[in-house]
């Protein structure tokens, strides 16, 4: 008998017994594992500044010599430095309080019953900042007049942009920002600074200094006010009070600026379905007829709607939107170039009461494609015939299209194109238990990487590949309670560059994530994308900087929590089964996986898994296995007698078959000492050698198994008895033995 140990570093709870009664080969399996990889609760502790008030508002100035943020406040303007310290701040209210430094530069009268609180609702950059240094303000207060302050002056002194004598109760184009929310888009066009202005308006907002909710206008050459450059578009007067138009985003591109806003499909009826549009106005010629409408969507589509009972989602209410492109792996997946101009959207099912549900879907819209649906509607509403659209917007009666007349072609008229432009959910509707408030998408490499803000106050980042994006970074802390000005949801915050807004704090987020202490298991952590930075130290996911030890990004060791068989013949090349994870392959690859096969011969096994561990060594055990004896020797040749093949170790490996002759002996159960068979049926009278190979090892005896002549019944004694049981009877045989 050889016994023959080899050290194994392997994480089981007990030491292995060779001795005992095994199971089949057939029984023994792998436990299921359920291991938790990713924690999403972990809290990370990022750099922050903090107001004294809520933030409304915020604007990265990146043409600087470092990186300036200007934070809208209420009732003041606070410029941050890149290590998250305060610059300067500038009082805007409140109204009347002598600590405003704003309130006594413009000469404009006061309505004692207006809120004295200024909400800083418009904070944008001149569109050549590099150039000139301005940051214009508009607050809630004072008719939402502007100001505009050259923040590179050591002292700064605000710019009134209010001409008294070209403002009246009746008619104010200096009048931008709304209380009830607004967006501007400021851009540069052949030396002409222009302010493409979208505000949500009603009756109060209209009734003195009224403002539009579309308007483009230019700074005056005296730098004191605005001239308008349309006479604007504004909601009917009769509907001024029943039907709202949320904006929620605007950008621009060398051609058009765009407006994304929540509004209801029919105005006229206060129980209609919701719908986003997406406004469009071209840059060099910012007309009332030429401004173009068209209704986004954000669908999910079941591939197998019966099968699966799935059905269609419509995603019909924005959240939030970026405008951005993307990188080389979703480029390639969405069939459009790096170079193209998209748009992200965050979408949720919003019903007719205007409530949002808690899911959320991502909606990438390639720009040209949305112009080309643009276009192709009002292609369609100026054909003539049965497949003529309808114009929209003023059958609908949507907007007032002011001081509009003239001759103009069918195409020169602004346009609403009703039927929607949708794109599918990247999530494939996964995000069913969370509300996205807010979205940035950003690129790294080849990599397109989604921020995403959630209405419970966490951050999600994501990288795109394949055929859905896949989630690496959930939980920048437990936040509750969020607010930011012109995001839909009252939880809610925005990121924008590397800035994270929560009440009165501004977080500074890197793109690659604030860590990777979330990432529990070593699989999940070097699985993780490269610009994260992540690796294994310690029984830790963490960064190379955070590691005291020997830190991996390559590879990781196994952890085994069971295998079996537990002994394998000497010689022989027995399949091991290894239960548990992280294995590894013949590259330094990972195998994600609860079970590993391989197959060893005597003393192979050591060399597959690393012997520098801080796991219990246990012995595994390569044995001779042989045969003592046959019981019983001699059985008939039609087979089926059940046979015990005595010896030792004989349930060693995880294959074994019992050969009688060339024929198989079924098997029926057994221990290290003993197999039980039924034996197969034979041609012919005589010994057959006896063997069992277990794996690959065949296991021989100079014993022997006798086949005789079947039994033959001739005739039974007697041919008769009485009804009641119990009689005997003797059968003759032709052949009759002891089996």
């Amino acid at each position: 008998m050889l016994w023959h140990s080899c050290l194994l570093n392997l994480n089981i709870p007990a030491v292995f017994s060779p001795t005992g009664p095994l199971l089949p080969l057939q029984n023994q399996k792998c436990p299921s594992l359920h291991p938790v990889r990713v924690n999403f609760s972990v809290e990370y502790s990022l750099p922050y500044f903090q107001t004294n008030t809520i933030i409304q508002n915020i604007v990265v100035n990146k043409d600087s010599d470092e990186t300036e943020v200007y934070l809208g406040c209420q009732n003041a303007i606070v410029a941050v430095d890149d290590s998250m310290g305060k610059k300067w701040e500038l009082k805007t209210g409140p109204i009347g309080s002598s600590d405003c430094e704003t309130c006594p530069v413009c000469d404009i009268e006061i309505d004692p019953e207006d809120p004295v609180d200024t909400d800083n609702t418009v904070l944008v950059l001149d569109p050549v900042a590099d150039l000139y240094s301005y940051l214009y303000i508009c607050g809630s207060t004072q008719y939402g007049i502007c100001y505009r302050i050259d923040f590179r002056q050591p002292k700064l002194k605000p710019t009134c942009f209010y001409k008294k004598e070209q403002n009246s109760l009746t008619n104010c184009p200096d009048c931008i920002a709304s209380p009830l929310g607004t967006k501007i888009t400021f851009v540069e066009d052949r030396d002409t600074a222009l302010l493409f202005v979208a505000a949500s308006v009603n009756d109060k907002v209209v009734e003195k200094y009224p403002r539009r909710s579309i308007s483009v206008l230019r700074p005056l050459s005296t730098e004191d006010g605005f001239y308008k450059i349309m006479d604007g578009l504004t909601v009917l007067p009769n509907l001024l009070n029943s039907y709202k138009i949320d904006y929620i985003y605007s950008f621009s591109t060398e051609e058009f600026v765009y407006f994304l806003s929540l509004q209801r499909e029919d105005p006229s009826r206060n129980n209609s379905a919701f719908q986003t549009h997406l406004g469009r106005l071209p840059i060099s010629t910012p007309e009332v007829w030429m401004y173009r409408e068209v209704v986004l969507e954000c669908r999910y589509e079941p591939k197998r709607r019966k099968r699966s009972g799935y059905r269609d989602i419509v995603y019909n209410g924005l959240q939030a939107a970026h405008f951005g492109h993307a990188g080389k792996d979703l480029a390639e997946e969405l069939r459009v170039t790096e170079r193209d101009n998209m748009l992200y959207g965050v979408f949720t099912v919003v019903n007719e009461q205007g409530e949002r549900q808690a899911t959320s879907a991502l909606c990438a819209f390639p720009l040209k494609k949305i112009n080309n649906a643009i276009d192709m509607g009002v292609e369609a509403c100026c054909t003539s015939g049965p497949e003529q659209l309808s114009r929209g917007l003023s059958t609908v009666g949507l907007l007032l299209l002011q001081n509009s007349e003239g001759n103009y072609t069918c195409k020169h008229k602004a346009t609403l194109v009703s039927k929607p432009h949708y794109r599918l959910d990247i999530f494939n509707s996964r995000m069913s238990d969370v509300l996205f408030t807010s979205v940035l998408v950003s690129i790294i490499d080849n990599h397109t990487i989604g921020h995403f803000g959630t209405s419970d106050g966490r951050i999600l980042q994501v990288t795109g590949c394949c055929t859905y994006f896949r989630i690496h970074l959930s939980s920048l802390q437990e936040i509750r309670y969020i607010y930011y000005m012109h995001t839909l949801s009252q939880r809610a915050f925005s990121i924008y560059i590397f800035y994270l807004l929560f009440l009165n704090k501004m977080f500074k987020v890197p793109t690659t994530g604030p860590g990777c202490d979330h990432f529990l298991t070593c699989p999940t952590c070097l699985t993780a994308p490269r610009f994260m930075k992540c690796g294994w130290c310690s029984g830790k996911c963490s960064r190379k900087s955070e590691c005291n030890a020997a830190w991996n990004k390559d590879s990781c060791a196994p952890i085994l929590t069971q295998f079996f068989p537990k002994t394998v013949p000497a010689g022989g090349e027995t399949e091991v089964t290894l239960c548990g994870s992280e294995f590894l392959s013949r590259r330094p690859a990972i195998i994600s996986g609860r079970t590993h096969v391989i197959r060893v011969d005597s003393g192979a096994l050591c060399a597959v898994l690393p012997k520098k561990s801080n796991f219990t060594k246990f012995i595994y055990l390569f044995q001779e296995p042989s045969i003592t004896d046959i019981k019983p020797r001699y059985g008939p040749m039609f087979g089926g007698t059940t046979v015990t093949v005595l010896g030792k170790h004989l349930y060693s490996g995880s294959q074994r078959q019992v050969l009688f002759a060339d024929g198989k002996c079924t098997l029926e159960t057994g221990d290290l000492s003993e197999i039980i068979c039924n034996t197969p049926p034979a041609e012919s009278i005589g010994e057959v050698p006896v063997k069992v190979v277990i794996d690959n090892l065949e296991v021989t005896t100079a014993k022997k198994f006798f086949y005789k002549k079947n039994p033959v019944i001739t005739s039974i004694y007697p041919h008769c008895s009485f009804r009641r049981w119990g009689s005997h009877l003797v059968p003759s045989l032709l052949y009759q033995y002891e089996i």
